[in-house]
């Protein structure tokens, strides 16, 4: 299906979504543990070397971690039933969970740095799980490494002179873009907020939450 009628707030989405877990994953790897919380490939190469290094109690935090990942994305597969993007899917419920959660990060960080940071996992899951398809693309907002190859792909189709759908290489780029810029704008602000670093995610994903119901309602009224 063309992207050729790509709206512009599904991209503004798209863009804030990856911004919000630039943020998280770069104040997961600031932040006491230095520990990833967006994306898991590193995570299981991690749990393989604790295992065969005898790191048991390392091992289990790691495999916590990553099963707080797999609960996020439970969650959102079991409230929306599918995650092809469709306006009128109660994303809003995920996205102000998501912020909970962090918030709860957040909460306990100081007291609990280590198990704390399952919450920003669960977060993760749950956003990531929320959009994985639109229009026949695979979108995810949480890691890069797909969108990377799927990039590349694209460039390589342009090089040999086939089609290619410059709205989606436009997607994926926002997507880039966004997850960059959430890591530089926390990473700039944390040696002044230190943890309090957190609550801006926090605040960014309870706004897309209720971006998204006026979104929701508006479509709504019009009908």
């Amino acid at each position: 299906m063309p992207f050729q009628t790509l709206p512009v707030w599904v991209q503004l989405g798209a863009f804030f979504l990856a911004f919000n877990a630039g943020m998280v994953n770069a104040l997961g790897l600031l932040s006491i543990w230095h520990q990833t919380v967006s994306h898991m490939t590193g995570n299981v190469s991690m749990l393989a070397i604790a295992i065969v290094h005898g790191q048991f109690i390392h091992a289990l935090y790691i495999i916590c971690v990553i099963l707080s990942f797999v609960l996020g994305s439970l969650y959102s597969g079991y409230l929306l039933g599918s995650s092809h993007f469709q306006l009128g899917r109660r994303y809003g419920i995920p996205l102000s969970l998501s912020g909970l959660c962090i918030f709860l990060c957040w909460l306990f960080i100081p007291y609990y740095p280590r198990y704390a940071l399952l919450w920003a996992c669960v977060a993760m899951g749950m956003q990531n799980a929320m959009v994985s398809h639109y229009k026949g693309a695979i979108i995810r907002t949480t890691h890069l490494t797909g969108l990377l190859t799927d990039l590349g792909l694209n460039f390589g189709y342009l090089l040999r002179g086939l089609p290619v759908e410059k709205r989606r290489i436009m997607l994926l780029l926002l997507i880039l873009i966004g997850f960059l810029c959430g890591g530089i704008l926390v990473t700039w602000l944390y040696p002044y907020l230190n943890l309090h670093t957190f609550l801006i995610p926090v605040f960014l994903s309870l706004t897309m939450s209720l971006t998204y119901w006026a979104l929701y309602l508006r479509k709504h009224l019009h009908h």
